[in-house]
């Protein structure tokens, strides 16, 4: 029987988090009935929750490192949203 540290099985709960909010996400998208909608909509909220509580986990731990963006980074992602939002409100 393999032992798993708790590096490990942080890092797999993670990406189930990461797997079921996408999956939700569709789910959200493609449902008409609003009362499905607001409940996935409800359990995604969750799910964002949860996996942020185990992301500020791992990082307090030192297992997932990040790197900072630069500003320039910033500036080109905020340039490109707002590039998309302006097509959408077209």
């Amino acid at each position: 029987m393999a032992n798993f540290t708790d590096k490990e099985i942080t890092n797999v709960l993670l990406d189930e988090h990461k797997l079921t909010a996408s999956s939700l996400t569709n789910l959200v998208l493609e449902s008409s009935n609003q009362y499905l909608r607001n409940d996935v909509t409800n359990i995604l909220t969750r799910t964002f929750q949860h996996q942020k509580q185990i992301f500020d986990l791992m990082a307090q731990k030192g297992w997932y490192q990040v790197q900072n963006a630069s500003q320039q980074d910033i500036s080109k992602a905020q340039q490109q949203l707002g590039g998309i939002q302006s097509g959408l409100s077209m």
